[in-house]
């Protein structure tokens, strides 16, 4: 009887995995794209995704190529164009979704950075990277798609590294702040809030 409670337990394993989505898994750092393992999703995933996000931080620049099942709460921002941009930091996201077996493989498509100037403007801050306080200093020329003002004020941080706390102001696009901070990887954010208003026309 065991042996038989064994085999049946097994074979509804093979049955349970083969019902799940199957997706191409990697992160790689300053990187165009990635290659790794296929492995079956969660039961409540039901799409793969593939991506590119972009950070800048003063004259520091990281790229992460990743591919992987895609987190539910996630499905929002795919195929959007989130693009935050200012002075102290700025961040593009390309994030593409599909719902079949190991369709996230291949090379990644990264939305092009536009920069030519849109005739909008946001408020900028000073370079404190305070929480608490947040001194006008002029104007961030908008570029591209970017037609909102965003303000974030909160903690923040990589995987793996202490928060810090900032405040910043930045031009973002619409679908940017749509979408909110759900769409970035590996950047842990506590204690925020992140609101939009529409950017001033010069």
């Amino acid at each position: 009887m065991r042996m038989f409670l064994t085999a049946v337990a097994v074979l509804f394993a093979v049955i349970t995995e083969g019902n799940s989505l199957i997706c191409e898994h990697c992160a790689e750092m300053n990187a165009e794209s990635c290659s790794g393992v296929f492995a079956a999703c969660p039961d409540n995933v039901t799409h793969c995704v593939k991506g590119l996000q972009k950070s800048k931080q003063g004259p520091y620049v990281n790229q992460l190529a990743f591919k992987g099942c895609l987190d539910p709460s996630k499905q929002p921002a795919c195929g959007k164009e989130v693009v935050f941009r200012g002075t102290l930091m700025s961040l593009w996201i390309t994030r593409a979704c599909c719902d079949s077996d190991s369709c996230n493989s291949g090379d990644i498509q990264a939305l092009p950075i536009l920069q030519t100037p849109n005739g909008f403007h946001c408020p900028d801050c000073s370079p404190d990277q305070s929480a608490t306080g947040c001194t006008a200093v002029g104007d961030i020329p908008c570029v591209g798609h970017e037609n909102q003002c965003g303000n974030f004020t909160g903690n923040a941080a990589r995987a793996g590294d202490v928060a810090r706390p900032y405040r910043l102001t930045m031009c973002a696009t619409k679908d940017a702040c749509d979408v909110g901070i759900i769409a970035m990887e590996q950047i842990i954010t506590s204690q925020y809030t992140l609101t939009c208003s529409d950017a001033i026309k010069i």
